[in-house]
């Protein structure tokens, strides 16, 4: 009996994450697979830490990736940081409050709104750009305050790095992830994170070890570090294409990149507007309101099935756009404008 293989349709991934990765990251992942302390990988385990930390703009000793996608990242920072009774803040939208505030509650966290910051709280943890209005979070600002109260900052940068202004050492930021599959340009399945030495110290003052051990950093650092400690098998082609991604950040140059993604944003966010359109959100993020009349899931599957262009639905006749990493480019924007087009004049 023959057995069809995997056969899909392609797509311009046009709602601001996940991106399409560039063909040299897709050729990397076809690698053969080596063993994970073969001198050969770990020589790529080195040039993924050294290649991120050029990317979050941290001398930072600790900067490594995370085996899971953002949600791995920012659960391994939680879990490792957070003793039963901690108080953390979190700020963001609903969204962003809800999920970040279960994974701090099973950690053990008291949790309270950003609003609600004071001297007892341990941690706050923001997005750098919130996922569903696509507002950025003036950063360094937020360190300030935080620090002024003796509260560590986290940020989640998921919707920022590579795609516009970052800059963890000189604003103060004491942990910092992000998923790799928007901006970056490498395929869903890994997270970078990386913290100052105050946390590392925090980490290792802890009076009992994190819930998990697959997502405890203290473990993790070790992995990544010389020490090469024998923790889990990382997802080897993940791996190679991480590498490769950030290898293609830096061949282009990272300020190069957010001006890119900056340029493609409102170039995006013109045509949206000669739409009769009226995009909110941060550069290179457009959330749009679908139009009243326009029966907006026929609208976004239309979209998909006439045209292979995905857009995000973030509310109800609400669409976040963006062209991230190998997707920013003009050509795509001229697909998505001219589409949008003819699905809403026939809607």
């Amino acid at each position: 009996m023959t057995i069809a293989g995997l056969q899909l349709p392609p797509r311009l991934l046009a709602g601001g994450g996940p991106s399409t990765p560039d063909p040299c990251v897709l050729r990397a992942l076809t690698t053969p697979l080596i063993g994970q302390f073969d001198p050969d990988f770990t020589a790529i385990m080195d040039d993924v830490v050294q290649w991120a930390r050029q990317t979050f703009l941290t001398g930072y000793e600790r900067c490594f990736a995370v085996s899971g996608t953002a949600g791995a990242g920012l659960e391994a920072c939680l879990n490792s940081l957070i003793e039963d009774g901690d108080q953390v803040a979190i700020g963001g939208g609903p969204w962003f409050f809800a999920t970040t505030a279960d994974v701090a509650c099973r950690a053990g966290a008291h949790v309270v709104s950003q609003a609600d910051l004071d001297s007892n709280t341990k941690l706050l943890v923001v997005p750098l750009i919130e996922p569903h209005a696509a507002t950025r979070q003036r950063i360094a600002e937020l360190a300030a305050a935080c620090h002024d109260r003796g509260t560590r900052l986290m940020v989640e940068a998921t919707g920022g790095l590579a795609a516009c202004e970052l800059r963890v050492e000189d604003w103060a930021i004491d942990v910092c992830v992000a998923d790799v599959d928007h901006a970056t340009g490498a395929p869903s399945g890994m997270a970078l994170v990386t913290y100052a030495p105050e946390i590392e110290a925090i980490l290792a003052g802890r009076t009992s070890p994190p819930r998990t051990s697959f997502l405890d950093l203290l473990q993790l650092q070790a992995y990544w570090s010389r020490e090469r400690l024998n923790h889990h098998t990382a997802p080897t082609s993940l791996v190679y294409g991480l590498r490769e991604a950030l290898r293609l950040v830096h061949q282009e140059g990272l300020e190069e990149r957010w001006r890119r993604h900056t340029r493609i944003g409102a170039m995006l966010r013109h045509g949206l507007e000669t739409l009769g359109l009226k995009p909110e959100g941060d550069l290179p993020y457009s959330v749009i309101r679908v139009p009243s009349g326009v029966d907006e899931p026929t609208a976004r599957q239309g979209l998909l099935d006439q045209f292979g262009i995905y857009v995000k639905h973030v509310a109800p006749q609400t669409w976040r756009l963006a062209l991230l990493g190998a997707d920013a480019r003009l050509e795509a924007v001229n697909q998505v404008i001219t589409a949008l087009e003819k699905v809403l004049s026939r809607a």
